[in-house]
């Protein structure tokens, strides 16, 4: 009679577990679908902007620049997406459901965004299935060119040590300075914490200009000069490199 009981509740456990496991498997394999459908819709829109972007210069030339711009993308949007399977099962009106828009930034003509914005579907067992409002907007700007009244950052390169900029990265203050010497000075010196071995005789070190210590080893890391790039309002109270700053 005690085994018959077991075996009951056994039963019974089962019949509250399944449909528990089932509900967030089914879940879990709906949510997967509408990640893909978004990532799929988001990576077509992008690829269609790109395109855009690459025929805006002819287009602005002709003053139809926004009603091309929409057309084209629409076109490309539907081309690079086609029939995908994942879009079809979650999105409401598969890919005829999804509306794509072009708006010009407010603050620079030459960058446009690009928004998809569709009803996404999500099948919940025992549920059924609702929907949720998803949109995915890409900044892209146009290929028109440089213009010189176009703001750009002004890039430099600085180093730790030293309390100028440099305009160019090839300028050779940049280059850490060093010469060769007999092994026999290396008591002069203190070793590297890299290469330095006062046991080990090649009969040549490496001593830099501006430092006391010595390398054993000429590609040491210790001899090359660590060099940071920045933006030139970065670098606010740093004069200019008097060979290649001028």
């Amino acid at each position: 009679m005690e085994c018959n009981k077991n075996r009951g509740v056994v039963t019974v456990e089962a019949c509250f577990v399944v449909p528990i496991f089932l509900f967030f498997m089914l879940s879990l394999g709906n949510l997967f679908m509408l990640l893909m459908a978004e990532a799929h819709i988001h990576q077509s829109l992008a690829e269609a902007s790109d395109y855009v972007a690459e025929y805006s210069y002819l287009e602005y030339k002709t003053g139809k620049a926004g009603v091309i711009d929409s057309v084209l993308l629409n076109t490309q949007f539907k081309k690079y997406l086609d029939d995908d399977f994942y879009v079809g099962h979650t999105v409401k009106n598969k890919e005829n459901g999804i509306l794509i828009t072009v708006k010009n930034d407010k603050d620079n003509p030459k960058i446009f965004h690009a928004a998809a914005i569709y009803l996404a579907g999500m099948d919940l067992p025992f549920f059924g299935k609702f929907y949720i409002t998803l949109k995915d907007e890409i900044k892209q700007k146009r290929f028109l060119g440089y213009s010189p009244d176009e703001k750009s950052d002004t890039y430099v390169y600085v180093t730790p040590e030293q309390s100028v900029y440099h305009v160019s990265r090839g300028c050779t203050h940049l280059s850490l300075q060093y010469g060769s010497k007999s092994s026999k000075e290396k008591d002069q010196y203190a070793p590297c914490h890299f290469c330095g071995d006062r046991d080990n005789d090649t009969g040549k070190i490496y001593v830099s200009r501006t430092t006391n210590v010595y390398h054993c080893k000429e590609t040491c890391s210790g001899l090359k000069r660590t060099v940071k790039r920045i933006k030139k309002e970065e670098a606010a109270g740093l004069l200019p490199c008097s060979r290649c700053g001028r």
